[in-house]
């Protein structure tokens, strides 16, 4: 999070709310040559006893550094001397505030900026003078302590002083900043209006206040806050114009800095919101390229899809590169590409000057385009590797870490993208799956929530209850429910309700024609973040099977009732036929009597094999009572 202080040349501390170090920017590591690690989770009094304390040549100014720390005391300027490894001397000048941002709360930013320049420079005209300063030399040397120091001039604005290191910045002298004014003499960028500022604040005497951008010959520009005031007499006429020039460009910096980490972040934020709405993998890749390309400020940026079979890539989405190429271009895998170093090292790759890379041969693609620098990130699909994500640029550039975090967070989210995107392709396979299935299943399978009722039933549902599906969507079963079976369905919703499968229900549906069928359930309750939001089931028509059920009941019942009569009937025949066989024994006509004895016992016999059969009757009805179900 601290990563743009890196940019500074002030050499920087953050302390934690316990004056714990936390963190030191990198020009600190080089002006006092102590690493991070060792400089990290010491207390600063004791930091700056042990390492500080020994190469500062005044005590004073150690005590009040130390004081302040201790007391969280906010200090804008003190002045202290240090001997660096080489033994020569350096002037720093002293500053600590408390962080202001609410992130940052009870956190304390210490700042030691080198004045060495001019302080060489005051101390060399007193020794070769061998006068000690005056007035003047001191108000000059004060202004030394300001990189690019103070300015005096005439009410005319004709120049009297002006600091060394702001003569020197501007590759001038003050003998040619007094002839021809000092506005005019230096290179500004924007001198016409610079000039014309000038001139309006000499006129009305009003207060000089701008920024100044001077370009020093090596190119570099710098940031120059000049800012002046007329000094009056007691008439309230100007008998002198005096002022401050500071140097800002390392707060300029840091500004264009965080400025720019703002928008990497919100630029960010936005593939995030895209890749969760589900925007498909090639729009993804396209809007992706486009992003980092923007705000790293970059000509190039490409998504390479790694092959495997191949050892190869081919270049699926690209900024800046020939439009034909993608989808058709390949570049080598292993040793022979930055993308396949990039596979090989598992982890981001940073080249500085493609021309004089030694790890891996730069590929066509790149070398055709004159391609210099650049960065490469890994982009992870499920388990493996998908591809490489990489940003180039023409010109040698120097990227930060920031820059690397901004690329793979970008990379991270296209990676997101496409595996989601392959979940979901899986996801829809598998439904189609399971529909087809269900299409094709005699059984009725059906969804139904809490909330929103049935989303989805198969076509069985028409021959089952007569409805298409389309005419349940979104309808609440209760509604078809028989008021007969309504007891046995609410007992099952409360076990459904509690996490608990119910199997074997049977239920009465009204169908379309206003008939019922019965229906057996199986169902399972579906669960999302602990709760039941809905049941899955699968419902088999038993209707035809009720009604059997309902035939065999009958012919139970018709058998019971012809047993019983042949058992009646059985007595109520041989009573009759007793009284037969004994009026044969009261006639005279034995021979009559004999035929009447013989009808008698073949009657008899009927009875006996009626009797036999009601046995066996009540025989097979206990089979088929036991074999029933």
């Amino acid at each position: 999070m601290y990563r743009c202080l890196d940019e500074l040349d002030d050499a920087v501390i953050i302390l934690d709310r316990d004056n714990t170090i936390t963190w030191v920017n990198r020009s600190f590591q080089e002006i006092f040559e102590i690493n991070d690690d060792v400089a990290r989770g010491m207390e600063v009094s004791d930091f700056i006893v042990r390492c500080i304390a020994p190469i500062c040549r005044e005590e004073s100014a150690i005590d009040r550094v130390l004081e302040a720390l201790q007391n969280h005391q906010e200090v804008a300027h003190t002045a202290c001397r240090v001997q660096d490894a080489g033994g020569r001397e350096r002037w720093l000048i002293f500053s600590c505030r408390a962080m202001t941002d609410e992130a940052f709360t009870g956190m304390t930013l210490v700042r030691f900026r080198d004045i060495t320049p001019g302080h060489d420079e005051t101390m060399r005209n007193v020794l070769e003078t061998g006068v000690l300063p005056g007035p003047e030399s001191i108000y000059a040397s004060i202004g030394e302590t300001v990189p690019y120091g103070t300015w005096i001039c005439d009410p005319d604005g004709a120049v009297i002083y002006i600091s060394a290191s702001f003569l020197e910045l501007a590759e001038t002298t003050l003998e040619e900043c007094r002839c021809s004014g000092w506005i005019r003499c230096m290179a500004f960028e924007d001198a016409p209006d610079v000039i014309a500022d000038w001139n309006h604040c000499l006129d009305i005497g009003c207060r000089w206040d701008r920024e100044l951008r001077v370009k020093r010959p090596d190119g570099e520009i710098h940031t120059i806050l000049s800012r002046g005031e007329p000094l009056r007499d007691e008439s309230g006429r100007i008998i002198l114009w005096t002022g401050i020039n500071l140097d800002i460009t390392a707060r300029k910096q840091a500004e264009h800095l965080i400025t720019i980490r703002a928008a990497q972040q919100a630029a960010i934020a936005d593939l995030g919101r895209s890749a969760l709405a589900g925007v498909k993998p090639p729009e993804l890749m396209n809007i992706t390229v486009k992003t980092v390309a923007e705000h790293l400020g970059v000509e190039y940026v490409k998504v390479l899809q790694y092959i495997p079979d191949e050892d190869a890539f081919l270049l699926e989405a690209a900024v800046g590169f020939d439009e034909t190429q993608i989808g058709t271009e390949k570049v080598e895998g292993g040793t022979d590409s930055q993308a396949g170093y990039t596979l090989l090292s598992n982890e981001p790759v940073i080249v500085g000057d493609l021309t004089t890379e030694t790890r891996f041969s730069g590929p066509a693609l790149l070398r055709n385009e004159g391609i210099v620098s650049g960065i490469s990130v890994i982009i992870w699909g499920d388990g493996a590797p998908y591809g490489v994500f990489g940003a180039h640029t023409r010109t040698f550039r120097k990227f930060s870490r920031d820059d690397i975090n901004f690329v793979r967070a970008a990379a991270n989210i296209l990676a997101q993208g496409i595996r989601r995107n392959a979940a979901e392709e899986a996801l829809m396979i598998s439904e189609k799956k399971f529909r087809a299935i269900a299409h094709r299943n005699f059984d009725m399978i059906y969804t139904c929530y809490y909330d929103r009722g049935i989303a989805y039933i198969s076509p069985a549902v028409t021959r089952i209850l007569g409805y298409a599906p389309a005419e349940l969507t979104g309808k609440m079963w209760c509604d078809y429910i028989v008021p007969s079976s309504r007891t046995v369905w609410r007992q099952a919703q409360k076990d459904l309700a509690g996490g608990e499968s119910v199997e074997g229900l049977e239920v009465a549906f009204r169908r379309k024609d206003g008939s019922t069928a019965f229906v057996e359930l199986n169902e399972s309750p579906i669960i999302e973040h602990g709760e039941v939001i809905g049941v899955q089931a699968v419902g088999r028509d038993v209707t035809e099977r009720k009604q059997n059920e309902k035939l065999r009941q009958q012919a139970f019942t018709q058998i019971e009732r012809n047993i019983e009569q042949f058992a009646v009937l059985g007595d109520h025949i041989r009573q009759p036929l007793q009284v037969t066989l004994g009026w044969t024994e009261l006639l005279d006509d034995r021979e009559t009597a004999e035929i009447i004895r013989s009808q008698v016992e073949r009657i008899n016999d009927y009875i006996r094999q009626l009797d036999q059969g009601w046995v066996e009757s009540r025989e097979i009805r206990a089979f088929l009572r036991r074999h029933e179900q």
